[in-house]
Parts: structure tokens; sequence; C-alpha cells
């Protein structure tokens, strides 16, 4: 099958891509339409306009152009979230910021979540760390409130954003759009619940940290009524 080429044909200076970057452009516009086993590393060459072999010169192997992928997405990804939190404002829903400037890398994401693997670990490890470097830099600009727990804060902020992914069929049935297929002039009502969730309360606080120290009172009673191991004599010598 031959896959029609709808990737980014110049970056970021305006500058006609090299060849290395052209195929891994070529690669992640055609993963993210068509998935990760339907797509060979011919289509790719054919759809950059190179020779197959070099592919292989390039990337070694699919693994390796797999690899190239996710760290360009990964690195594009962190770059945008960076660059707002320079410019004095909170990154929007990770997947909303995606779809409004670059929805190639959100259907790779999407089919990379879907496939799962190791691949997708080292990924999704490497969008925690991102996230926690500009998130740190916004609590210092004072756009967010720190967290207790930085950590767990990242990844469950991702994990929600986007497990709308993986979900988007659902919110097409419920809210009438579509956070994948869909344009992102007409994402307003998962906009505005979105918001809401980010910025209003949704559990009572008083409610919430009782909750909390019960939660911590009952680990402690837990671990406190634990038995202790039984020592082990060995033999007398």
């Amino acid at each position: 099958m031959t896959y029609e080429y709808r990737g980014q044909d110049r970056d970021v200076t305006g500058t006609e891509p090299g060849g290395a970057e052209r195929i891994r452009t070529a690669a992640i516009d055609l993963y993210g339409r068509h998935g990760f086993d339907h797509v060979t590393l011919k289509d790719i060459a054919a759809a950059a306009g190179v020779s197959a072999p070099l592919v292989i010169h390039h990337f070694g192997s699919s693994a390796g152009l797999r690899e190239a992928c996710d760290e360009h997405v990964a690195e594009s990804v962190n770059r945008s979230k960076t660059a707002s939190v320079q410019r004095g404002h909170l990154p929007r829903n990770y997947v909303l910021e995606l779809m409004h400037s670059q929805k190639h890398l959100l259907l790779y994401l999407f089919r990379a979540f879907a496939a799962g693997g190791e691949e997708t670990d080292r990924l999704f490890d490497q969008l925690v760390d991102d996230s926690l470097v500009y998130t740190a830099a916004g609590e210092e600009l004072g756009l967010v409130h720190p967290s207790s727990h930085p950590h767990r804060r990242a990844v469950v902020m991702l994990v929600q954003s986007f497990g709308a992914l993986l979900l988007h069929r659902q919110i097409k049935r419920h809210l009438g759009v579509d956070p994948v297929d869909g344009p992102p002039e007409d994402l307003a009502p998962y906009m505005a619940a979105l918001v809401e969730l980010y910025t209003q309360p949704l559990l009572n606080a008083d409610v919430y940290r009782n909750l909390m120290d019960m939660n911590v009172s009952s680990a402690a009673h837990t671990e406190a009524t634990r038995p202790s191991p039984q020592r082990t004599e060995g033999p007398p010598s």
C-alpha cells in the first residue's frame, strides 16, 4: 500500500529538512495516521522521497526510527510547554495544545499509547520528567500551586490528558466533539469542562482533608500492627 505524505515539508527555521529529518517527519505522520503495524520502512522512504537503504543508513532499523520519533515528539511537547510557561501562562491541556499546534504529534501519541510496550513506557517517562521541570518553573512564576507530591501530580495530569485520546469516541458520543479527528475550534464543550476541573475545586476541602487524614492514620496503624519478621537462627557451629 502506498501512503500519501502529509507531514511538514519544512523545519521550524523555514528551511528544507535534510534526509534524516524528512524521514523522521514522514514516519511520525504515517505512524500517527496508520499505526506502527501497518507502515513499513519502504512506505516511509517513499513518502519522504528517499531510498529505503537511506532509512537504514540514518536509523539502523525500524526500532531505531521509532526511538528517534519518540525522542522528537517528546522534545517538541516539552519545547511547546516550556515556551508557554516562559510567556507567562500555564500550558493548556496537553491534548488541546497539540491539537491546536501540531496535530500530527497528537496522532502519533495516540498510536503510541494505544500500542503500549516498553517503547511507550520510555516515551511516557520522558514526558513525566519534562513536565516536572516546566511545572516547577510555573510554580516559581506563581502560575501554579506547589504540590506535596510533584511526581504524582505530573503522572495523573498526563494520564488524564492523554487518556482522552483513547476514549475520544466516548467524548464524541457525549459531548459531540472529537479530540482526535475533530477540528480544534469545535472543542469548546470539552475545553469548558476541562478548565472547570483545573480551576474550580471539585471536592469540599475540609471533607477531603479528613479523608486524607483517615488514609494516613489507617496506613500508619497497618504498619504498626504488622508482625515483625521472625529472625531465623542458623545451626550452632
